[in-house]
């Protein structure tokens, strides 16, 4: 075979390793000699000083396995050149044993040569003797011999070494590592099986198996790593065959595969998710920034797990709006589970953190609602100029600059040190003014435009004039409304609109049990959504709920509810029903035991004080999924709002909220009730299947009302994308 030849096989991993069946040690004269023997003993016990020594010329070596019993190891085949030292004159061979008979008779003479390995850094260690034979003759006798093997571990460099009395030879051998393909093959500890993953996409569940007595364990492909609040993370499962929610899969999740019999065995590790974008979303969903204000450092550590790449920013929030204006020099990249600060923050409840990736938004206010540190500015309007006054709970230093576009001129007008507490300006300016903090490095900068005052003054007088015609129109208008009231009632109603023709709105509140009901929710929501109805649930708005929060948005949500005559479902399962208990137990001094925002604890917050105060008034419904939950499950204090069965009592769950139990000849095959019915048994089905797989672990949840305070909140914050908690904020 020509060398170019050899060379490419050999690093492409195609060529195959001869076997060696035998004793550990075995050594073969090829040619040159008469013959051969080796033993495992060194020390040159056996050789005498009259003999000659051995020239070596020589030395190579191979990787072979050895086998004995159907098991392979790898070990290093040595090969020599040796040849028998003469005097020049020819005359040694006259001179050779002359004194030793033993060693030399009238047909052969031997020598002897000591072979060994070791590794650098001081492993096992492997010597063996052998000793040559060689014929008579008056020409320098040459032979190469073969001695295999000296056992060696994978991947590592051994060094082979071959002494006789007159030199040493040395050399370095790499052994090869599992890739090669007759290591995978016949090495035991090499072979790994094969990962068989299975998507059910109606379980919205990832079926991995493997085979028996092995391990495998779920690894995120991330550094510095992160961690995973998923019970299946972190840790060796012996299971053959695990389940996982879609919800918890994410493209860099990985899994380690290795033998439970074999000690410190290899792992095997398959990435399969990598190149699924439909799990591409669930790396922001289980993300979170956690911030921490210290000693004027505002700590944060962005949690993922998988890599991302972007930008994050300290910003100033205008009020109740969703713009935060960025603050000037904040901008940085971030890297993922890796603490990293801001240093000299100014902890101001309009502070807050965004953080930008591709088309992802975050925003995170940390010290919203916190007091302590606040200071603020007012306005008034003294004539013809605005006072602004600057209150502080602690001796400040501010800046102020006037706006022109996007840029901020410095203002030169000094600020009034009224009191300890208080500083004070006269503005005849009607530009827009921005304040911030000086004494730190990153404040947020509070927006003041006297021309706003100014117009309101001036207009105020006009606008009471003119409401005054508006107010005697509305007048008129109420008194025709009580005439007309008597026709309104042989006017056909639509259906599916509010008495004003807009679409009629729902707002759905539910428990996030698991993916599957989840999506059962979903389902539902679509199925009302297709009938004209203008369906309002969080699971369709979580940016918008990013943004403002989930108790204000839950707030806001019931609001317009209520004053557009809607209805609010809460939609009953065993999460909801625990959670609403865990809600009407605790104390009424004690803190509420749920994290507030929950989704469902934020919903329960709007919601329970007007079921308990009983101002009910026709806007709530309670439902429930018969064959998921048994109504008497359902908190005593609901039972005096209307509850409906689903799906036996759609017809008239469809009559509550205001339209027809029976399909009519120009509906959609979609909106008949026994369709909807039909649809809602299917999701109903699939969570049926999801608990009875996670038995284990949904028998859990029932245990939620025996644990304690703290571990009941940190389950709560698991679930969401977005919170906001004093000195922390979750994303």
């Amino acid at each position: 075979m020509q060398p170019y030849l050899y060379l490419l096989l050999w690093f492409t991993g195609v060529h195959s390793l001869d076997k060696f069946r035998g004793p550990l040690f075995e050594v073969t004269c090829p040619r040159g000699a008469l013959s051969c023997e080796a033993a495992s003993d060194c020390g040159f016990d056996n050789i005498n000083e009259d003999l000659p020594d051995l020239l070596l010329t020589n030395l190579t070596t191979s990787t072979i396995l050895y086998c004995e019993k159907n098991t392979c190891v790898p070990c290093i085949r040595v090969q020599l050149t040796a040849s028998l030292e003469v005097v020049e004159n020819n005359s040694s061979l006259d001179e050779i044993g002359s004194g030793s008979e033993e060693s030399i008779d009238e047909d052969y003479y031997e020598g002897w040569i000591e072979i060994s390995t070791s590794q650098p850094d001081g492993g096992i260690k492997f010597c063996a003797e052998v000793k040559i034979q060689f014929t008579l003759s008056r020409s320098r006798p040459m032979a190469t011999v073969e001695l295999s093997c000296f056992r060696a571990a994978m991947s590592s460099e051994i060094r082979v070494k071959a002494s006789t009395n007159s030199g040493v030879l040395q050399s370095t051998h790499k052994m090869e590592d599992c890739t090669l393909k007759d290591f995978l093959e016949n090495i035991e500890w090499c072979k790994v099986p094969k990962i068989n993953i299975t998507l059910e996409k109606e379980l919205q569940m990832a079926v991995v198996k493997i085979p028996q007595n092995y391990c495998m364990m779920f690894k995120h492909e991330v550094m510095p790593a992160f961690e995973s609040q998923n019970q299946l993370d972190g840790d060796k499962l012996e299971m053959t065959t695990v389940y996982r929610n879609f919800s918890d899969i994410v493209p860099c999740l990985c899994i380690e595969v290795w033998s439970a019999t074999i000690e410190d065995a290899r792992r095997s590790k398959q990435c399969p998710f990598s190149d699924a974008a439909e799990f591409q979303g669930n790396v922001w969903r289980l993300s979170r920034l956690a911030v921490e204000y210290k000693g004027k450092a505002l700590q944060w550590t962005l949690s993922s797990p998988c890599n991302m790449s972007g930008e994050i920013m300290l910003c100033s929030k205008s009020g109740d709006g969703e713009f935060c204006h960025e603050i000037p020099h904040s901008r940085r990249n971030f890297q993922v589970n890796k603490l990293s600060e801001f240093k000299s923050v100014d902890p101001h409840p309009s502070l807050c953190v965004k953080i930008i990736s591709g088309e992802h938004v975050n925003l995170s206010c940390p010290f919203d609602g916190d007091v302590s540190s606040l200071w603020n500015v007012e306005s008034k309007l003294k004539r013809s100029n605005v006072v602004m006054t600057i209150h502080h709970a602690i001796n400040h230093m501010f800046s102020i600059c006037i706006m022109e576009g996007n840029k901020c001129e410095h203002f030169l007008q000094k600020i009034k040190q009224v009191s300890q507490h208080m500083k004070q300006i006269d503005l005849i300016s009607q530009d827009c003014l921005q304040i911030w903090r000086s004494d730190v490095k990153f404040s947020p900068r509070i927006t003041v435009c006297p021309f706003e005052m100014y117009a309101r003054a001036r207009w105020t007088l006009l606008m009471v004039l003119s409401l005054i015609p508006v107010v005697a129109v509305i007048a008129i208008l109420m008194v025709k409304k009580e005439i007309l009231k008597g026709c309104t009632e042989v006017i056909k109603w639509d259906y599916n609109t509010t008495p004003t023709g807009s679409p009629r709105k729902i707002l759905l509140l539910y428990s996030v049990d698991h993916s599957q009901f989840e999506n059962l929710v979903s389902t539902f929501a679509t199925l009302l959504a297709d009938l004209n109805i203008k369906v309002i649930v969080d699971l369709w708005k979580r940016k918008e709920i990013g943004i403002q929060g989930t108790l204000p948005w839950f707030h806001s949500q019931k609001a317009e509810i209520v004053e557009e005559g809607g209805k609010i479902i809460i939609l009953f399962s065993k999460g909801a029903s625990i959670k609403c208990n865990a809600w009407l137990n605790s104390s009424g001094d004690s803190e509420t035991l749920s994290d507030p925002y929950d989704g469902f604890m934020a919903a329960l917050n709007c919601a329970l004080p007007d079921v308990t105060k009983g101002n009910v008034s026709g806007n709530y419904i309670v439902a429930y999924f018969e064959d998921l939950l048994n109504k008497a499950y359902i908190p005593e204090i609901f039972r005096k709002v209307p509850i409906y069965s689903l799906p036996s009592q759609v017809p008239e769950f469809l009559q509550e909220i205001g339209l027809p139990a029976k399909c009519v000849s120009d509906q959609k095959k979609h909106g008949c009730p026994s369709n909807i019915s039909k649809r809602l048994r299917n999701g109903i089905k699939q969570c049926q299947i999801w608990e009875e797989s996670q038995s284990t672990g949904f028998r859990e949840l029932k245990k939620f009302e025996n644990i304690s305070k703290e571990q009941h909140e940190r389950v709560a914050l698991i679930r969401l994308p977005v919170t906001k908690i004093k000195n922390l904020s979750i994303v």
